[in-house]
């Protein structure tokens, strides 16, 4: 019975540290989780953000649907590079600059793929931020 109610107590106090640490370092610190959605990690990304914090957050780049983009975006911007994320039923697509920084983070539905204009389903965010 002890050993249970440390544990439960653990837990707990672990879990207030990590609510009070995001309190206190707010949105610049973004962080990717297993059990987090991807879509809800990917709506706290935000443009400005280093290259190295959006991939810290998303996790290896493991997409290959955004040709088209990729090729638009470094015809735009000199040096840029890209990467590309495809959790199940969406595409995310970032872009850095030649800093990079990040200039764009795209969203969109994986059946239209990225020449629609379909947003995936289930994102709270805008799916088409540019700078």
């Amino acid at each position: 019975m002890t050993i249970h109610r440390f544990t439960k107590y653990a837990h707990r106090a672990a879990l207030v540290g990590a609510i009070q640490l995001a309190l206190i370092a707010g949105p610049a610190v973004v962080t990717g989780h297993a059990d987090v959605d991807p879509l809800t990690t990917w709506c706290g990304l935000y443009l400005g953000q280093s290259k190295g914090e959006v991939m810290a957050a998303m996790g290896t780049p493991n997409g290959h649907q955004a040709e088209s983009l990729i090729a638009t975006v470094k015809w735009m911007h000199d040096g840029a590079t890209t990467a590309e994320w495809d959790p199940a039923g969406a595409i995310l697509f970032a872009a850095f600059d030649k800093d990079d920084t990040t200039i764009k983070l795209l969203s969109y539905d994986a059946t239209s793929g990225v020449n629609g204009s379909v947003a995936p389903a289930g994102l709270a965010c805008d799916p088409w931020r540019a700078s």
